[in-house]
């Protein structure tokens, strides 16, 4: 099909771009660096505690707070994590653009900008 074959080539050319290599490389760094793991590790517990409390009724103490708000902090001020964030943020933004044309596309709009 047609169609299947311009999506693979669309694939292609996304994996080509500045926006998807930084993505990988800063992926592959993120892997290699077990402290920003472990980093993003104990914010997901400590979100997922505060969650169970929320859930449960139970208003999160002050402490539970505090210390999620420090490790979040923890995490936003490590290197590894915020060159991660900002390549998946810059990637996100340019496949929000491809939705764009593609809608326009199916629209039948004809001033698609490239």
């Amino acid at each position: 099909m047609v169609l299947l074959e311009k999506a693979k080539d669309l694939g292609r050319e996304l994996r080509s771009t500045e926006a998807f290599q930084e993505l990988e490389r800063t992926n592959g760094q993120f892997k290699e660096d077990e402290a920003a793991q472990q980093l993003v590790q104990e914010v997901q517990e400590a979100q997922q505690a505060l969650q169970f409390s929320q859930q449960s009724g139970v208003q999160p103490s002050e402490e539970q707070v505090n210390a999620f708000n420090q490790k979040k902090e923890n995490l936003n001020t490590n290197i590894t994590v915020r060159s991660l964030m900002k390549a998946q943020e810059t990637f996100n933004k340019m496949m929000e653009e491809v939705n764009e044309a593609i809608s326009e596309g199916m629209k039948g709009e004809e001033n698609i900008e490239e």
